[in-house]
């Protein structure tokens, strides 16, 4: 599990940002960001769309990246692979766990 204080140590030692309010706004920008890319997911499995599942993921792999949120940056790299093969079963059982890191980290407030 990747608290949001392990994030916050990540962004103020590798993005050089000391002020606490801007990692946090940050912070909730990502948050926003994927609770949006959770429903993108749904929407293009509903639709069997591989493309939008593997551009999705792509996408918030980044940003995951950038924050260094390491276990939701593994997720879509699966998730990557799992939409180039069209394996819905397998993108099913990656967006329960996307589901379960986004509950972890971004409670609804």
């Amino acid at each position: 599990m990747t608290t949001r204080n392990e994030l916050f140590t990540y962004i103020k030692e590798n993005l050089g940002i000391d002020d606490p309010e801007i990692i946090s706004e940050l912070l909730q920008e990502y948050c926003e960001t994927f609770r949006g890319y959770q429903i993108k997911f749904l929407r293009c499995l509903a639709q069997t769309d591989s493309d939008g599942l593997y551009r999705a993921a792509h996408s918030l792999k980044g940003c995951s990246g950038n924050v260094g949120h390491e276990k939701v940056y593994q997720l879509c790299l699966s998730l990557e692979s799992a939409a180039q093969t069209s394996n819905f079963t397998e993108v099913e059982e990656i967006l329960r766990l996307l589901s379960s890191a986004a509950t972890e980290l971004c409670p609804e407030d």
